[in-house]
């Protein structure tokens, strides 16, 4: 029983490392196989991903003694990033807390730079909100559990005083920032609501 013990005491960084080697490839052997170069490059494309992507493609494929085929891997690479590079995509991919990659033709780079920091300042508002309704709700507990008499670990009635003064304070500052960025996210909502989503 030791020795089998000892053996998966040994054996589970080595198995740990495997598996994390494996997970960091971009493709898997069976993709490598197949060999859709074409479709990799247009997933790719669509993806938001430089051309430097396909040396890891190679990488990756290189256990499977395949080499891509650049020039199919391209042309489904630039027919992604037609998608990739819309208006509506720069937008969404803020609003999910990314940012655009360089990848698109400079001459709608700052259109969809601006829609894409349109979408990230709604998420930033959305998440500023979050946090602080999440921040809100744990005044109020704290609030109501002095105003009940519990001293929350207070040295003193004095000190629990105190806390109880100030985070009536908290509540309402905290208060003013939540309705200041609903407001603001609702006219960011409107906005956006005419051209991206």
């Amino acid at each position: 029983m030791q020795q089998l013990v000892r053996r998966l005491s040994l054996s589970l960084p080595i198995l740990g490392s495997m598996f994390l080697l494996s997970s960091c490839a971009t493709l898997s052997k069976q993709e490598c196989l197949i060999g859709d170069w074409q479709a990799i490059g247009y997933n790719d494309g669509v993806s938001g991903y430089q051309s430097d992507r396909l040396a890891s493609h190679a990488k990756a494929c290189a256990k499977a003694s395949v080499t891509p085929d650049y020039q199919a891997w391209e042309r489904g690479r630039q027919l992604g990033l037609k998608q990739y590079c819309m208006t509506d995509n720069a937008y969404n991919l803020g609003r999910r807390g990314r940012e655009l990659n360089n990848v698109c033709p400079a001459a709608i780079t700052s259109t969809l730079q601006q829609a894409n920091q349109k979408g990230l300042d709604q998420y930033n508002l959305e998440q500023q909100l979050e946090n602080d309704q999440r921040l809100l709700k744990e005044y109020r507990e704290e609030f109501d559990k002095l105003k009940s008499g519990e001293m929350l670990g207070f040295d003193n009635e004095k000190e629990a005083r105190r806390r109880l003064l100030s985070l009536a304070d908290d509540l309402r500052q905290t208060r003013h920032r939540i309705n200041t960025a609903q407001t603001q996210l609702d006219l960011l909502e409107q906005m956006n609501s005419y051209g991206f989503n």
